[in-house]
């Protein structure tokens, strides 16, 4: 990456000290003009800065934590015929020092399919974390220090977002960017403030999907608008499934090379993906799911079940997090604070571990199909040309998702600067003068393997994905 001034304005500002004098001086007088005009009252933070709620999906006091302390919108957003909902949570930037349209905005997308972005808010990048109590304390390396951020809980079926009926739910990854660009738009009709500030879309897991798809519909969309563009700046996945067959080959080289598996089972693991490759090529999906699905457990069962997404672990770490989030997100107090109908059921869920059940939840049987197809070359590589790109990934994620499979996405495509990529010299980043992992850069794409992290970057490393993050957006080198 260039080391010259970041596209966001003059980097020093991220980090120099507040007017806060003048400021709360001019909010002061402000808030006291509004109420006089609409008698609108006053919410008072935990820093006793005197807040006005000025707009309908306003959030100001949240259950297990108190007044909150950043500006911030959430509520449902209607996005089909059906009745289907969109549930989004926004942030302002914690330092928001820049211009209002300079400071970029995270768009963050879980992946599931059906797993609820509320992971990523609770417990990896949001500005909170919440404990096995379901109380809630403000996080020190929340991607808030640097950006805004606006959390969806999408496509439908995902979180709070639900429909009607079936004719609601998206069956492909063309209607699951349709319907995340109307909740998008609806979103700036809300809040056109925002428009202008550059976008980055980030996620991880199956949103590897999600997230380029959203981007090249954006990025179609701009072509033919005449206004109203939205400012597209770059992609962020973090141990993304794009090509979900030739991935799930990788997950077989991983285990052999960690000694979870001998060379023996690998050679008779191979048969059996090579196999789910021919049915894939066939058009074969469902029975190439069932064999590549099947295979992947397997391997694991002979390793002694260490968790899949950290083999450090063991079990599956992430049941008693969506628990502590199930009882949270559930609350009436906490449907209330976020401007969400009483009723409405939360819930988040791994659509691929239900296979070909047919009683699996709307949203695992509506993309069970979507599962094993490949993200276009054609959509990464037009992404490549055009837009900022960082790839990254746990290193001790042992599923589809590992960073042997990801490394082997990238080496298919061919953009203006494969070339360069392929020649390029992977090298160490350090953060605080300690190895926070390898990296891979050209011109504006970037490769960052983190280590001692698993599937979950940000809530194994935290404070080196801010850091990961903060020199993505800054156009600053790793190295």
């Amino acid at each position: 990456m260039s080391e010259a001034l970041p596209l966001f304005g003059n980097r020093s500002k991220l980090h120099e000290p507040r007017q806060e004098y003048s400021k709360s001086i001019l909010a002061i007088a402000f808030a006291i003009f509004m109420c006089i005009l609409s008698g609108v009252g006053l919410a008072v933070t935990k820093t006793n800065a005197p807040v006005v709620k000025l707009s309908s999906d306003a959030v100001e006091i949240l259950p297990h934590f108190g007044p909150v302390q950043e500006l911030q919108y959430s509520g449902l957003i209607t996005v089909n015929d059906a009745g289907g909902n969109i549930f989004y949570w926004f942030f302002e930037a914690r330092k928001n020092d820049l211009s209002l349209t300079g400071i970029p905005l995270i768009i963050w997308l879980n992946g599931g399919p059906g797993a609820s972005s509320m992971t990523g808010l609770m417990t990896e990048m949001g500005p909170y974390r919440i404990d096995s109590n379901g109380q809630l304390t403000s996080h020190p390396y929340s991607w808030t220090n640097v950006a805004h951020m606006l959390f969806f809980d999408q496509p439908v079926g995902t979180g709070y977002t639900s429909a009607k009926d079936e004719s609601g739910y998206v069956n492909s990854q063309e209607e699951m960017a349709a319907q995340l660009y109307t909740a998008l738009s609806k979103f700036y009709d809300l809040h056109p403030e925002y428009l202008s500030n550059p976008i980055v879309i980030a996620g991880e897991s199956y949103a590897g999907k999600y997230v380029p798809h959203i981007a090249y519909f954006i990025h179609k969309q701009n072509q033919q608008a005449k206004e109203k563009k939205m400012n597209l700046w770059g992609i962020a996945i973090g141990n993304g499934e794009m090509k979900p067959v030739l991935q799930t080959k990788s997950v077989a080289d991983y285990a052999l090379a960690l000694g979870l598996i001998d060379q023996e089972q690998f050679q008779k693991h191979q048969i059996s993906l090579d196999n789910c490759a021919q049915l894939y090529n066939k058009g074969q999906l469902d029975e190439a799911f069932n064999i590549c699905q099947n295979t992947e457990d397997e391997i694991y069962n002979q390793a002694g079940n260490p968790f899949i997404y950290d083999i450090r672990q063991e079990g599956n770490a992430f049941n008693a997090l969506t628990s502590v989030l199930s009882e949270y997100f559930n609350m009436p107090e906490t449907r209330a604070a976020l401007n969400v109908p009483q009723g409405t059921h939360w819930t988040s869920i791994d659509g691929s571990s239900y296979g070909t059940n047919p009683n699996a939840p709307p949203i695992a049987r509506h993309l069970l199909h979507d599962e094993l197809r490949d993200v276009p070359n054609s959509i990464l590589e037009d992404l490549l040309n055009n837009y900022q790109v960082l790839f990254y990934a746990g290193n001790m994620d042992g599923s589809s998702c590992n960073h042997l499979g990801i490394a082997r996405v990238i080496d298919q495509l061919e953009w203006n600067e494969a070339k360069a990529y392929h020649n390029a010299i992977r090298l160490p980043w350090k953060v605080n003068g300690k190895v926070a992992g390898l990296v891979k850069s050209v011109d504006n794409m970037s490769y960052v393997v983190l280590t001692n992290s698993g599937h979950l970057v940000p809530t194994d490393q935290p404070e080196n994905a801010l850091d990961m993050i903060t020199r993505f957006i800054n156009q600053k080198a790793f190295t």
